[in-house]
């Protein structure tokens, strides 16, 4: 699945049109998915027992849902994390998903409004 979007390249700065942000929203959703997804396969393939809690950071995490993006200051990614535990800390993968989104955008600042836990 690909997404196409616009973007013009002036004085080394990335300019967005508005109507351009919901595409904008729909890629770094798709993004974070396949790092999300990337990060399962490696935990359970190539990570040992000295990567214990990065295993458990990543298992505990359902989905990742990109709440809102907005264009002040550069890109920011809002998401909300669902996670299957009580754990609240997730530095591991808001780092890796970061480094995905910077990939494609630079400077990219991604933002946790809620850790949404099961009832």
């Amino acid at each position: 699945m690909g997404f196409l979007f616009s973007l013009i390249f002036i004085d080394m700065k990335f300019i967005i049109s508005e109507n351009k942000v919901e595409s904008l929203k729909q890629i770094a959703q798709y993004l974070i998915d396949n790092e999300l997804n990337n990060l399962r396969i490696m935990s359970d393939e190539e990570w040992g027992m000295g990567e214990m809690d990065e295993i458990n950071e990543v298992a505990s995490v359902d989905k990742i849902i990109v709440d809102k993006l907005e264009m002040s200051d550069g890109v920011n990614v809002y998401i909300d994390i669902y996670v299957l535990t009580d754990r609240e800390e997730f530095d591991l993968v808001l780092g890796a998903v970061e480094y995905s989104l910077e990939q494609w955008l630079p400077n990219i600042k991604v933002h946790v409004n809620e850790i949404i836990t099961p009832d």
